[in-house]
């Protein structure tokens, strides 16, 4: 299986530049990611301060199930941290990593072929955490992570990272 950087060029710098990816699943629209945005920003911002030649111990992507670009935008203009994105414009991507994890809206499901048993996995919000250097998958409970534990989450995934080293 080719590495996510290749298959998905969005992910290319966040996953050279940090140890953690952090794929958030989300929309501006749904009220069940309204309150996760400002934690999740909240978290990405505790990182300490690297210098441009260090490593972020994480980066966050937004895979976005808004409506348009003008919603999305305003969404991360207005709530989100400094994270990277899937450009809205790069339609197949932004669908191929819904795909990928089967992480999507619920009326995004039909037109992404992810109905049916085992298909979809994951509605919205979701963070799903993954290892940069091997690809695998640390958490797919990201969200609930960073809600009940804030920015301790960060040490809790490093050392789950750690142990699967």
């Amino acid at each position: 299986m080719a590495p996510l950087s290749q298959l998905f060029p969005s992910l290319l710098q966040p996953i050279a530049s940090s140890h953690m990816l952090c794929l958030y699943f989300a929309s501006s629209w749904c009220p069940d990611c309204t309150p996760v945005t400002p934690v999740l920003k909240s978290v990405y911002e505790s990182q300490r301060t690297v210098t441009d030649s260090e490593k972020k111990l994480m980066e966050v992507v937004y895979v976005s199930s808004d409506s348009n670009v003008q919603q999305m935008e305003e969404s991360m203009n207005k709530a989100h941290g400094k994270w990277s994105f899937v450009p809205f414009q790069e339609e197949e991507e932004l669908a191929n990593i819904k795909r990928k994890f089967g992480a999507c809206a619920a009326k995004e499901a039909p037109r992404l072929s992810l109905l049916g048993p085992g298909r979809r996995k994951f509605g919205i919000p979701t963070l799903i955490v993954i290892d940069c250097e091997s690809e695998n998958i640390l958490t797919t409970n990201g969200v609930t992570d960073i809600m009940m534990n804030g920015a301790d989450s960060l040490k809790i995934w490093d050392d789950i990272r750690a142990e699967k080293q």
